[in-house]
């Protein structure tokens, strides 16, 4: 364990071969780095003659620099850890609220909650979840599962593969994925999202600027609140919905034209799954 102090507000960076990394948001001014190993499944003691034995092949680093605290924990000379020497390394981080973060890992989970301020999150490999945060996001990774939750501002996700579950976020969201299906609930915000494969589903509690949301396959269903004026873009195997007040072209594979004298632009395109958009709440 190492603690750090900092005046107003800093930056958290964490470079890590594949060990866990929680960060959470606590009062006060300090920055303690917690670290947890675990022995072929076993926590252990971290001053043991056996495991500073195994710790002597990683490179380990916590530093500051002025208000930017570091920490390094990577495998000297490899790109990853070895697996076979049966070490694990998880960091639990706690930090003021007001914080940003970097964080590169090739492998292993990520977790922040209860932080302000910018944060970046890439990663080869891993879970990777936010909560009860503000501010900017932008992650990238080449797997594993994207979970967002409570959160105010705009994010941006990009994904090789895994499913993408937000909801409860006021922001613009951006999501582009090769694979994996999507699911957006309770969006306060604009939504462009795109992905090569998988489901995408989202609904919508308030919609001021702009939905696009296409994918080569899948289908792909929206709710949005009633009575906005839209102006829609609907394509694909079959187009499911009931509109009122509608002047356009509708047919079975593709509505296009506007609701309610149009303004905010909707598009749903799918290559073969279904479109299906529904309406909610009162006039």
């Amino acid at each position: 364990s190492q603690s750090f102090s900092i005046n107003g507000s800093g930056d958290l960076k964490v470079e890590t071969s594949g060990a866990s990394v929680s960060v959470s948001g606590t009062s006060g001014n300090s920055v303690t780095i917690n670290m947890y190993v675990k022995y072929k499944g076993k926590e252990i003691d971290t001053e043991s003659a056996e495991v500073e034995a195994l710790l002597e092949d990683y490179e380990l680093d916590f530093s500051q620099n002025g208000n930017t605290i570091t920490l390094i924990a990577k495998k000297s000379g490899s790109w990853g850890w070895n697996s076979d020497n049966g070490l694990n390394l998880t960091f639990k981080i706690s930090v003021p609220h007001t914080i940003s973060t970097n964080i590169n890992s090739s492998g292993g989970s990520i977790a922040l909650t209860e932080i302000t301020g910018e944060h970046e999150i890439n990663t080869s490999g891993g879970s990777i979840n936010v909560s009860k945060s503000d501010g900017k996001l932008q992650t990238r990774s080449s797997g594993g599962s994207f979970r967002l939750e409570e959160f105010r501002g705009d994010v941006s996700v990009k994904t090789s593969g895994g499913s993408v579950k937000i909801s409860q976020v006021e922001g613009d969201i951006s999501i582009g994925s090769s694979g994996g299906s999507v699911s957006l609930e309770e969006i306060d915000g604009s939504i462009d999202a795109s992905t090569s494969g998988g489901s995408i589903k989202a609904q919508l509690s308030n919609l001021e600027k702009g939905l696009t949301m296409k994918s080569s396959g899948g289908s792909i269903t929206a709710a949005v609140p009633k009575g906005l004026g839209l102006d829609l873009d609907l394509r694909g195997g079959r187009v499911n919905t009931t509109l009122s007040n509608f002047s356009g072209e509708q047919k079975k594979d593709k509505v296009s034209g506007t609701i309610n004298g149009g303004g905010i632009p909707v598009t749903m395109q799918s290559s073969g799954g279904s479109i299906n958009l529904e309406f909610e709440g009162k006039n």
